[in-house]
């Protein structure tokens, strides 16, 4: 198995959300049961509030990692490093730079995983760089719903990797309902995508392909887009007809699919940009 593809899915976990066992729960003609182990790779783009920094952010895990971008000098640097509850201490370990003499940056900071405010302090070890960055959601949306997940699935011999997720409950967290019940599919059940496709402030699921004798690999993804007017998920046709995994760049509102395959975001519609 490829282990970067893996990781693309399942680098991150939003919380411990997999459910205790329970029943059997019917799913059209198979019984599905509650399943664990399974992560949640959740997506934050965050943007300082003065508008010079863009962050990618992945945190609420034992790997917390991400990128800032500073706009002003177009310059990128990686993060990698440790959280305790809210507070997360990040030391970088690349940036866009040939001089192996560049410093050494951290990103030191409370992130508030219900709001997605950030009060940060970024530093440079040759103390050129020290800067407060309160960042927010870098796309705002109103009635955001939080959200944890409930999943259904089947295990065995017969389904893909030993173990296949089936159904996905969303469970609204506020009053612990049942939003919604995704169902209709075969999924990679070691992880889902939980990241905003379509830059509306709204996150969406992403899950990989595994029907039809598919494996991780082949890059095939089923995506679930949170539609804000009805509240729901609804399948996106037009998008899982592309191959490869969807690497956002929320600086430019565009998804790179590889392979030459990018696209720009605009008004909710998928553009492809031709090379």
């Amino acid at each position: 198995m490829n282990k970067k593809t893996l990781l693309c899915i399942a680098a991150l976990a939003f919380s411990s959300l997999s459910s205790a066992e329970s029943p059997a729960v019917p799913s059209g003609n198979e019984q599905l049961k509650s399943i664990g182990g399974v992560r949640v790779s959740m997506q934050r783009m965050l943007r300082s509030t003065d508008g010079r920094y863009f962050l990618d952010l992945y945190a609420g895990i034992w790997n917390p990692h991400g990128v800032l971008k500073d706009l002003a000098e177009t310059k990128s640097i990686a993060f990698k490093g440790n959280q305790k509850g809210d507070q997360l201490n990040l030391k970088s370990v690349s940036v866009d730079s040939m001089d192996e003499s560049a410093p050494k940056y951290e990103l030191s900071g409370k992130l508030d995983a219900n709001t997605g405010l950030m009060t940060s302090v970024l530093t440079s070890s040759d103390e050129t760089e020290n800067a407060a960055i309160h960042f927010e959601p870098a796309f705002k949306a109103a009635d955001k719903p939080i959200i944890v997940f409930k999943f259904y699935g089947a295990e065995g011999e017969s389904q893909p990797y030993g173990k296949a997720l089936k159904r996905l409950d969303i469970i609204n967290k506020a009053n612990n309902s049942v939003m919604q019940s995704l169902t209709g599919f075969t999924a990679y059940a070691g992880s889902i995508g939980f990241l905003d496709v379509n830059f509306d402030g709204y996150y969406d699921v992403v899950l990989a392909d595994t029907s039809d004798s598919r494996k991780v690999e082949d890059k095939r993804f089923i995506y679930w887009m949170y539609n804000p007017k009805t509240k729901q998920f609804q399948r996106s046709p037009q998008l899982e007809k592309i191959v490869g995994f969807p690497a956002l760049h929320g600086e430019k509102q565009q998804i790179d699919f590889g392979n030459a395959q990018l696209y720009q975001v605009q008004n909710g519609l998928l553009n492809r940009i031709q090379e």
